[in-house]
């Protein structure tokens, strides 16, 4: 059995996980060249090492990547570290507060209009679009705006990846720059940004970064709460329990993450569990792991919506890179099970098999084949 996950598909990530628990929580894969994290102590005590950075996402000056792209990367929270993160973070903040409440059922009832509810793409058609339109209408984006920062997430996504080609960087930079210019006219128009030329670029990179942000991680738990909803159906109405929904969120988040590892690099010598992880050295938490450690949570290998410490998983992170999007995808994730269950009598998965994007930090459904009725 590999220790380290290169590929969701046909892995039993979870037996992975609990061995490594048991054998290896902390464990330096000589392959690779990494430092793993698998147990709930270790990967919190990490996450809240201050000599443990988030690797910078460094983009060589002699890309063919264009300026907004290179601007972008330099400037957004979770690549940042000491006072650099304090201010793109203080940024993001800023902008989370400005954010409105904005009527779900409306959207949701918007998004499926466009589909044939008989069968259609759940990922596609919800969680694609739903996590940043949330963000567009909340920040009072105009409708031909909106729809063309929509309709290029999946390209404006790529700019985050280490590995571009030729083709990416073809796509990737027109979309760049008329996001940029549409996110920087628009928190200018709005009054947000106050014409200070750094402040205008940390706001715009930011909102972006949110942009890019709650493209994966919010697909993926609307994607995964929907599974969890489907299973567990019955026990609702056999609980009546009012925070059903909240509950049956939180305990997704833990035992099936979209997110599922972040990576740190040893700035300064990190002593653990009687180990050193020398400077420069490259740490995975798996942060999916933490959330089955039976030393933190009683027979974690269950889905179980009524343990009372399943709000303790370390799927958002914890300290200074927690995730500032963490309220609206819980949030987001209760109000669309509230409006299924009060909208459909059935809600059925048409396609069994699933199939995961081929990425390594996150575990995300490519296709989900559903039917409404």
């Amino acid at each position: 059995m590999n220790n380290t996950i290169l590929s969701w598909n046909g892995t039993d990530h979870t037996a992975i996980y609990m061995k490594q628990l048991k054998e290896n929580p902390l464990y330096y894969d000589p392959n690779l060249k990494i430092w793993v994290a698998y147990s709930y102590d270790y990967c919190k005590t990490l996450l809240l090492n201050a000599d443990a950075h988030v690797p910078e996402l460094v983009i060589d000056k002699t890309s063919p990547l264009n300026g907004r792209a290179k601007l972008l990367s330099g400037n957004l929270a979770r690549l940042s570290n000491q006072q650099q993160h304090e201010a793109a973070r203080g940024a993001a903040m800023r902008i989370w507060q400005k954010i409105n409440e904005v009527d779900m059922n409306e959207l949701l009832k918007a998004l499926l209009c466009t589909a044939n509810t008989q069968s259609f793409d759940w990922v596609e058609t919800i969680g694609c679009r739903l996590p940043v339109q949330i963000i567009l209408k909340g920040l009072n984006f105009n409708r031909t705006d909106s729809a063309f920062i929509i309709s290029n997430l999946a390209t404006l996504v790529r700019v985050m990846s280490p590995n571009k080609t030729e083709e990416d960087i073809k796509m990737i930079n027109p979309v760049i720059n008329r996001v940029y210019e549409i996110t920087q006219k628009h928190m200018i128009a709005s009054g947000f940004a106050t014409g200070n030329k750094e402040e205008t670029e940390l706001l715009t990179c930011n909102l972006i970064g949110l942009f890019i942000q709650c493209y994966d991680a919010g697909r993926g738990l609307l994607s995964n709460t929907l599974l969890s909803l489907v299973a567990n159906r019955g026990k609702m109405r056999q609980a009546n329990d009012t925070n059903f929904y909240q509950k049956l969120v939180t305990e997704t988040l833990r035992w099936n993450p979209p997110v599922h590892n972040t990576r740190r690099i040893a700035v300064k010598d990190i002593r653990l569990q009687g180990q050193t992880i020398r400077a420069g050295e490259t740490i995975l938490i798996v942060l999916a792991a933490a959330n089955l450690d039976h030393n933190q949570f009683k027979d974690p290998e269950k889905f179980d919506i009524s343990r009372d410490n399943n709000d303790q998983h370390l799927t958002f992170g914890i300290g200074g890179h927690n995730c500032l999007a963490k309220y609206m995808c819980i949030n987001m994730a209760i109000q669309t099970c509230s409006f299924l269950m009060d909208n459909y009598q059935t809600i059925s998965i048409i396609q069994k098999d699933l199939i995961y994007e081929p990425q390594l930090n996150v575990r995300l459904i490519k296709e989900l084949i559903i039917s409404l009725a």
